[in-house]
């Protein structure tokens, strides 16, 4: 055999194994599955140590228990509406959540939407090896952090190198081994009593509340820019309200259930992180377990992210070429990258984790619920999910403009609105002390922006200005 037919052979076989569309539309032909898989994928997302350690950081800012697990479930629900809308969409257009953001800002004027994906998807990648190493550090002490963190990269890399399928099938393996594992943990905390002082039901401080709530709503709408990555493939005949029932009801089940877990663990044992407090409680076979719940998690932030890169790269004439629709290659090539972030992330900031977290989640926080807001309102109240998919690809603009000042000038708004409510560690609004140190900016950034894109777009249509705001059907 030939070297030609030799590489020939490695690359049929490799895509018959790996996916090989990235940002492009799916075809119909090419779509498959239902809501019942969201429902798993979603399960499967969320039970993990990640949102052990989320429901522990509630009550280290403060909250008794009880009101913990309040804040903790109105966080949850709140967010798990959200990202159930934005995954709707998916079905519907067949394309990454990252570029239907093309409707609300342009071509060009969207390339800020990727590079805050990107930053997300790395910062997740790299706080998510963290805990994944901290776990097993408390198994195999020998090795350090660092040296656990180069080693746990590789099986969630190989997941992401193969594709959506194989990312599905993680989080299916993780829904039903870490589901039931995580429910375990919980009865095994349970035997142990709280102190009483985190027991009390007398109210706590609304500043305090609203931010354990912020930080469940955030923890959730950080998936909202990719969602529809995962639900591109279903048929678009997908009901669209099985659909939301299902990502709704898996994330907040493994969501509120790994929070739990998490609270429980804090009030129990306050002295000790919330990974050394699962070994602590549970054994060492948790922290195996807590550290295999983020392969999938690590594999869809490097996925994401590549989506990201490839969309900025394609707004470059000159490398478009490069970009073809059925390449493996095109795709792995970035999630490496990304991933390689991360990993040199985690290792050089894991020493100032929780920290990093907290802060993380509240820039976050910022961006993503006033971008929620214009893109919610895009699809359901102005363009009611009729758009024109081939055209998100067009380089010249398309019907959505090359760059959309509506969404922009909604989203600068939305922003500014927000500031004054903002309490976070390194900035403090100037109205923040008047609501009694409680942070409402979520609050603001989703209502402002929302009306300020209503408002703009319908001045625009009066003026009879065309372009970007045309509506067109589905390609």
């Amino acid at each position: 055999m030939s070297r030609t037919d030799t590489r020939s052979a490695r690359s049929t076989a490799l895509r018959r194994y790996a996916e090989t569309h990235h940002v492009d539309q799916i075809r119909p032909e090419a779509r498959y599955g239902g809501p019942w898989g969201q429902f798993i994928f979603w399960l499967g997302g969320n039970f993990n140590v990640f949102n052990v350690v989320l429901g522990a950081v509630v009550v280290e800012i403060g909250l008794a228990f009880w009101w913990a697990l309040i804040a903790i479930g109105a966080g949850t629900v709140i967010g798990a509406v959200l990202i159930a809308l934005h995954a709707s969409q998916g079905p519907r257009l067949g394309v990454p959540q990252s570029i239907q953001s093309r409707a609300q800002f342009g071509f060009y004027g969207s390339a800020w939407m990727f590079i805050t994906v990107l930053v997300l998807n790395t910062g997740f990648i790299a706080a998510e090896l963290v805990i994944q190493a901290q776990a097993m550090q408390g198994v195999v002490p020998g090795l350090s952090v660092p040296a656990w963190i180069v080693i746990l990269v590789i099986p969630s890399l190989v997941i992401c190198a193969l594709g959506y399928w194989w990312i599905h099938a993680a989080m299916r393996v993780t829904a039903v081994v870490v589901g039931i594992s995580v429910i375990v943990m919980l009865a095994q905390g349970l035997r142990h009593p709280l102190p009483a002082s985190q027991t009390s039901l007398a109210a706590p401080h609304a500043g305090l509340f609203l931010a354990g709530v912020a930080l469940l709503v955030i923890d959730l709408l950080s998936f909202g820019p990719f969602v529809s990555d995962y639900s591109r493939y279903l048929p678009a005949r997908t009901s669209g309200t099985r659909l939301f029932a299902a990502i709704w009801t898996g994330n907040v089940i493994s969501t509120f259930v790994s929070c739990a877990v998490g609270a429980y663990l804090a009030a129990l044992l306050p002295n000790l992180a919330p990974v050394s407090a699962v070994g602590q409680v549970s054994g060492k076979w948790a922290l195996v377990m807590m550290c295999l719940s983020l392969v999938g998690a690590n594999a869809f932030n490097a996925y994401t992210g590549s989506f990201q890169i490839i969309s900025l790269a394609g707004m470059w004439r000159r490398l478009k070429p490069l970009l073809k629709p059925d390449s493996v290659a095109v795709r792995v090539i970035p999630s490496t990258a990304v991933m390689a972030a991360g990993t040199v992330i985690a290792v050089l900031g894991y020493r100032n984790f929780v920290t990093n977290l907290s802060n993380f989640l509240g820039f976050l926080l910022v961006v993503l619920i006033t971008w929620s807001a214009i893109n919610l309102t895009d699809f359901y109240a102005i363009r009611h999910g009729s758009y024109d998919v081939a055209a998100f690809f067009d380089p010249d603009g398309g019907p959505y403009g090359k760059v959309a000042w509506p969404g922009l000038v909604a989203l600068a708004t939305g922003i500014a609105a927000e500031f004054p409510f903002i309490a976070q560690p390194d900035y403090t609004g100037p109205l923040v002390a008047r609501l009694g140190g409680a942070d409402i900016s979520w609050i603001i950034g989703f209502i402002v922006p929302a009306a300020a894109y209503l408002l703009l777009t319908r001045r625009t249509r009066k003026a009879g200005r065309p372009g970007h705001l045309a509506a067109a059907p589905i390609a």
